[in-house]
């Protein structure tokens, strides 16, 4: 049997990367629940875009301005989602570096995440 001396501050290396785990995962699910709700907005402007009638020629103002207020609902959706992969990408990265042990139990969330 061989006796090996752990590495000096080695399980408090191992919590820092947990807790930084799970502040990220924090951080993925409330970036998800801003995705939700800006796909919400999204939704609803076009929504309220596709209710208004045809315009007549020269009468688009209302037109121009519901199509106006959708394209900056649907940019604030794709800002969200590109910070939602940047937190992802960190989150997958920040499970690399913890050993395989402490990342069972958390492997689940991720999962149920990366489903979203």
């Amino acid at each position: 049997m061989i006796h090996v001396a752990p590495i000096a501050g080695f399980a408090e290396h191992q919590q820092a990367d947990a807790g930084r785990y799970l502040a990220l995962l924090g951080r993925v699910e409330a970036l998800c629940r801003q995705v939700d709700s800006a796909r919400q907005t999204a939704n609803d402007s076009l929504g309220r875009l596709n209710a208004l009638p045809q315009p007549e020629v020269g009468d688009s103002s209302m037109l121009v301005a519901l199509l106006d207020i959708h394209r900056r609902d649907r940019e604030a959706l794709f800002e969200a989602m590109r910070q939602l992969e940047s937190a992802r990408e960190a989150l997958r990265a920040a499970a690399s570096t913890i050993a395989p042990s402490s990342v069972a139990p958390l492997h689940e969330d991720m999962q149920q995440l990366n489903r979203r």
